[in-house]
């Protein structure tokens, strides 16, 4: 009986050492392929700043002067400012044509291509190479113009725990980091911008700060309204009706489907 016994309690535990083994290697493996998929994302994107970004990541634009004209002088045309960056769009979209965008955030590791497909799905989980990646892209919602000329352009990040992505959008619940970058910046290939920060929060994900267009600007004017009312602090940028805006979304944690919003004034550069 005794030996029975010992056989018994030596298979079981053969048998807890083997499910233990096993779990051991199945989240090593998890653990390699997150850290892989981090690397590869990473080099990815390096690669592409390095390729299509022609200035360093810590340049300021440079003002334009202004210089008083007498009053019978036609007025000229301001010189376009060209923003901290230059992005080198021909070669880029010889590349991928459905990039839309290249936002950049001085001083960050915000600096990515922005795509468009046709869903709001693929981007989620492939980078801009097409390599399937839980990084993903920095992608525009499918339903906006990607010319901007509608209401409210959406713009969606993953916040990875790397701090890549959209991860350092979060940094915005603290005042201060404000008012070290009150700007991002949003290239196009025939127009460069800048996105001036007029609100901020933690939302949950069927919110309505997801609307893009309104049948009047009278709604659009109470949509910002809302949104103005859910700040974390005031920014002291004034927006109206008149104004096109982009929010920047990515995910929160502080409940399930919380997403943490940025939403701009889009000014022409």
């Amino acid at each position: 009986m005794k030996s029975v016994l010992r056989v018994f309690w030596r298979g079981l535990l053969v048998i807890l050492c083997g499910v233990f083994l096993g779990v051991f290697i199945f989240a090593g493996y998890q653990l390699y392929n997150t850290f892989y998929g981090y690397h590869a994302a990473q080099k990815e994107y390096d690669n592409l700043n390095q390729q299509f970004v022609s200035a360093p990541a810590t340049a300021e634009p440079t003002p334009t002067p202004t210089v008083e004209v007498p009053e019978e002088t036609p007025e000229e045309t301001p010189a376009v400012v060209a923003g901290p960056i230059s992005v080198d769009f021909n070669s880029l979209l010889a590349q991928n044509s459905q990039v839309v965008g290249w936002i950049y955030s001085p001083n960050t590791v915000i600096s990515y291509p922005v795509l468009k497909g046709g869903d709001n799905d693929y981007y989620l989980h492939h980078t801009l190479n097409g390599a399937e990646n839980a990084s993903g892209s920095i992608f525009m919602d499918a339903v906006c113009e990607p010319d901007l000329s509608g209401d409210n352009t959406i713009l969606y990040g993953h916040h990875m725990n790397n701090g890549s992505m959209f991860a350092s959008l979060a940094n915005y619940k603290q005042e201060g980091y404000l008012e070290e970058h009150p700007v991002l910046y949003y290239y196009t290939p025939t127009q460069n911008y800048q996105l001036q920060i007029f609100t901020s929060f933690v939302t949950g994900g069927d919110s309505d700060v997801y609307a893009f267009n309104f049948a009047t600007r009278d709604q659009f004017q109470e949509y910002i309204n809302r949104m103005y009312s859910r700040s974390n602090f005031a920014t002291g940028v004034e927006v109206s009706s008149s104004d096109h805006i982009m929010t920047l979304s990515t995910c929160s944690y502080e409940y399930d489907d919380a997403r943490y919003v940025v939403l701009c004034k889009i000014v022409p550069m």
